[in-house]
């Protein structure tokens, strides 16, 4: 996946791939750093228990509906239904 020329990593790409699966939308997305290639998602769904479960390498959930990668700084927000 890109954005803007911006290759997603594949941590981020895996996790939104997830999310997607279960229904959410991509609501907003952008490039907030080009050089680091910095990533910012939104996607807009309804809450999944398996969520909370969900572990993937580096990433790391910052809050209840905030992820963030260590490679790239990439945020994924959910907003919840």
């Amino acid at each position: 996946m890109k954005i803007d020329s911006v290759e997603v990593c594949e941590a981020v790409d895996v996790l939104i791939k997830i999310i997607l699966d279960h229904g959410f939308k991509i609501i907003e997305q952008k490039v907030n750093d080009y050089h680091f290639h910095e990533l910012y998602f939104r996607l807009e769904g309804k809450y999944f228990k398996e969520i909370d479960s969900i572990t993937i390498d580096k990433i790391t959930r910052q809050k209840k509906n905030l992820f963030s990668c260590s490679c790239h700084w990439s945020i994924i927000e959910l907003v919840y239904e």
